[in-house]
């Protein structure tokens, strides 16, 4: 079975070489779409052309961030595909099957041999120690700390079959809509959402998003943070990995909240 993976990046020269590796040694071929970066994304993505990246797309940078143009950029590339599957992801994400010594490609050709067109993934959003900086390309295997953030279920259906009338448009790039039969098992998504705290400044205090996608709901949660909470957390809220290469990821206790908007909440049992 085939599957493609596809990133849409921009100025991500930080992540971009561990995202291609984790997701060509996951078994899948991967499509970047470049969103007209200013830093070394390109250079070191095209290390990998030939190599599992089959080729590199240019989207034009508007001035805000729009994830409707991003979506559609997607669903020409998936449509232009033959593959089996397809996989929506993210540069600073890391997909896998939940078993150990199981890769995604064969967590998603279990799903589809068992009569299924659809998987979910759990978010665990990896953070850093307050006021430590772990802004290096070896930051995968530093980072242990993270949170089970889940404000709805299912939420994140980020690998589907293609061609069965099933896109992710409408609801943001998070669930699908068409003939959905969601695959029962969740698999883990790891989201390194910020290496440093000013790296979650630089990432969040000046980025501006479509004014449409504001309307419509979309981006608000991002738009609530501010200096002062973008300070990484420490209670016992974060959870750590026995190993950073581990799958033992506690699910008992899903948060409805990014850490930026704990601030002014109390810890439980505090």
């Amino acid at each position: 079975m085939r599957v493609v993976a596809i990133i849409c990046a921009r100025n991500e020269e930080i992540h971009i070489r561990s995202a291609l590796t984790d997701l060509i040694n996951e078994g899948l071929d991967v499509v970047l779409i470049d969103h007209d970066s200013v830093d070394r994304t390109v250079a070191i993505a095209r290390e990998f052309v030939g190599r599992g990246l089959l080729g590199i797309e240019r989207l034009r940078w508007t001035g805000r961030f729009s994830l409707v143009e991003q979506l559609e950029a997607k669903r020409r590339l998936a449509d232009a595909f033959d593959h089996d599957w397809v996989v929506h992801v993210d540069a600073d994400e890391w997909l896998s099957a939940p078993d150990s010594g199981q890769t995604l490609r064969d967590g998603l050709t279990a799903a589809h041999t068992g009569g299924y067109n659809c998987v979910n993934f759990n978010e665990f959003v990896f953070l850093p120690r307050p006021g430590e900086d772990l802004f290096r390309e070896d930051y995968r295997r530093r980072v242990t700390r993270y949170y089970f953030f889940q404000p709805s279920y299912p939420r994140l259906m980020r690998a589907w079959k293609n061609r069965v009338g099933l896109e992710n448009r409408m609801h943001g790039g998070h669930l699908l809509s068409g003939p959905v039969r969601l695959f029962p098992r969740d698999f883990p998504l790891r989201h390194y959402i910020s290496l440093s705290e000013p790296h979650a400044e630089r990432k969040y205090l000046n980025r501006r998003f479509d004014d449409a996608e504001i309307a419509h709901g979309w981006h608000r949660n991002r738009m609530s943070a501010t200096k002062e909470t973008l300070r990484f957390p420490d209670d016992e809220r974060m959870r750590i990995l026995p190993d950073w290469s581990s799958k033992q990821y506690d699910v008992s206790e899903p948060l409805s909240e990014h850490f930026w908007d704990w601030t002014h909440k109390e810890a439980p049992n505090s």
